[in-house]
């Protein structure tokens, strides 16, 4: 076939399936098939339409009656630390620290003398006991080699000899905004939390280029599988951005990447002029890059976590009689740090869990969108668990992005009552109020600080309002199927400025597109977090595909 003609044809055709396209012209029987040209959506339509324009080179493949929807978008992942943490002890699963410890001790056998042993993602919320472990948990695993197992957020355990090799002992004084836990005797019991985790982290070794690069690539192969086809990857480093860079640049991304750079609130050892030079010197603002690799907005942290209790809030936490301090940055700073970022032309995302927290951000970013009028910004407070009505009302009317996670939702569900106590939990990530108040919600689902990317448990979250365990939370913040993937398909676009890119199954549109086992629109809702991606498809080529189940033929 001449070139010419070639060019105008398909390259690729996926027929006889549901295709999810939002074309209000079509009815269901009118999308079976999507055409792809290059790496862009050129038609959507009937089989008897499109079949007949495939040329020679053009890939059929039949779909058998399944569902397509557009590319999953994560908001907030960190997809670097996922490729990192597949090669560390995965914790996610353990139903007790006897079991950490039996992995800790198999590890020793093959890790040489003096070495680092790291763990991630343990939860004591999936302890039959649910106590937090402590050294002696972990100790008789070894006393050759300093121990750290993460917990999936913002809690490190360690052994007696990382806490020697650190210098904690017990005249150790707290860091601000941080704690060293300690025994009935005043002795460290190895739990770090919040800025007392830097005082063994500091001790990790520093990941090479290389193993930047390699992390970077098996993050995109592990998010691949659940269909995830673009991420927001938030706070990351000058070292893990130029990683990206390298991956992009050698064509061996297979999500397309939003980076973060961390700005204020994240490590003791940046000064505020640092920060400053990071985000006005090099002369760039949010928006720059391609389809493949963009920069994004500045990340900030305000405050912890709850199962922590280390967020920022208005009353103190359950069993509690104070309200803690934990911030990360000193909040008065905060309309300040805003306005230097908004006449740099950056967006924001600050990390936002406490009420307190919250409101804090929030009428600091309306002030300056008041004072400082821009027409076009993009700012989001991440996590926003408990919005006050005073927030909602200035996140709708500035147009201030929620990004929240529903799998928190799903996998800590029950820990959000032990932390906060019932009422306040009936508040906890209201996607139904962010909604009717026009905010613009975004899912995401924080991995690794969560036990899995998988975004249909999410979506399940999001629809249903049960964690893991069946139990209802906040239930009439429930959203429809509809709203819930538009969360983590277009509210994911609208916040990277690219909703006329992607996000949606539209002509001129990128071919990013998943290829589901079942139906997602119809699936009875207890079904919902069983669907499964069995293809993901970015820019019309196949970066994942479940073996066995498609096979291309030729017209």
């Amino acid at each position: 076939m001449p070139t010419v003609y070639r060019s105008l044809s398909p390259d690729l055709i996926l027929h006889n399936g549901r295709i999810a396209a939002p074309d209000a012209q079509l009815t269901d029987g009118d999308r079976t098939a999507i055409a792809v040209r290059g790496d862009r959506i050129l038609v959507i339509g009937t089989d008897e339409a499109l079949v007949p324009l495939a040329a020679p080179h053009t890939r059929l493949i039949d779909l058998g009656g399944r569902t397509v929807i557009p590319g999953i978008h994560d908001s907030h992942a960190h997809l670097i630390e996922v490729g990192a943490k597949l090669s560390l002890i995965r914790l996610d699963e353990c139903q007790s620290p006897e079991e950490m410890m039996e992995l800790v001790r198999a590890r020793a056998a093959d890790t040489p003398p003096g070495h680092w042993i790291v763990g991630v993602g343990w939860n004591e919320g999936n302890f039959r006991d649910g106590r937090l472990p402590i050294r002696q948990d972990i100790d008789p695993a070894t006393s050759q080699h300093p121990v750290m197992l993460q917990r999936f957020f913002n809690t490190d355990l360690v052994n007696s000899y990382a806490l020697r090799l650190a210098g904690i002992t017990r005249n150790t004084p707290d860091p601000a905004e941080g704690r060293i836990e300690r025994d009935a005797e005043g002795e460290p019991n190895g739990l770090l939390r919040a800025k007392a985790k830097g005082l063994a982290r500091r001790l990790l070794p520093k990941p090479s280029e290389r193993e930047l690069i390699s992390s970077v690539v098996l993050g995109c192969r592990a998010l691949n599988k659940f269909g995830i086809t673009s991420v927001i990857d938030p706070g990351l480093y000058p070292a893990e951005i130029r990683a990206y860079q390298r991956a992009r640049d050698t064509g061996l991304l297979s999500v397309r990447m939003n980076l973060m750079p961390n700005w204020h609130g994240f490590r003791d050892d940046e000064h505020e002029a640092q920060l400053d030079c990071r985000a006005s010197e090099l002369g760039i603002y949010s928006g720059l890059g391609d389809e493949w690799l963009r920069i994004g907005g500045l990340k900030m942290a305000i405050d912890g976590g709850t199962t922590p209790h280390t967020a920022y809030m208005y009353e103190p936490f359950e069993g509690e009689t104070e309200v803690k301090n934990f911030n990360r940055l000193d909040p008065d700073q905060l309309y300040r740090y805003f306005r230097r970022a908004q006449e740099l032309n950056w967006d924001v995302g600050i990390h936002c869990c406490g009420d307190r927290a919250q409101d804090i951000a929030v009428d600091a970013l309306s002030r300056v969108a008041q004072e400082l009028p821009v027409a076009d910004t993009r700012h989001s407070i991440i996590h926003a668990y408990f919005p006050t009505e005073h927030a909602l009302q200035l996140m709708g009317r500035h147009h201030i992005a929620a990004v929240i996670q529903p799998t928190f939702l799903y996998w800590e569900g029950d820990l959000i009552f032990r932390d906060v106590g019932r009422q306040r939990a009936l508040n906890y990530k209201p996607a139904r109020r962010y909604l009717d108040h026009g905010v613009v919600t975004g899912a995401s689902s924080d991995v690794e600080s969560t036990v899995s990317a998988d975004p249909f448990v999410a979506l399940y979250a999001l629809v249903t309002r049960k964690n893991n365990l069946g139990h209802l939370v906040g239930p009439d913040q429930a959203i429809d199927r509809h709203e819930a993937l538009h969360a983590y398909t277009m509210a994911g676009a609208w916040l990277t400025r690219e909703e006329k890119l992607k996000g949606s199954l539209e002509p001129g549109k990128l071919a990013d597109m998943v290829v589901l086992d079942q139906d997602y629109f119809t699936v009875p809702d207890e079904s919902i977090r069983d669907v499964h991606a069995l293809m993901t498809v970015i820019g019309g080529n196949i970066v994942w595909q479940q073996e066995g189940i498609f096979h291309d033929h030729r017209p």
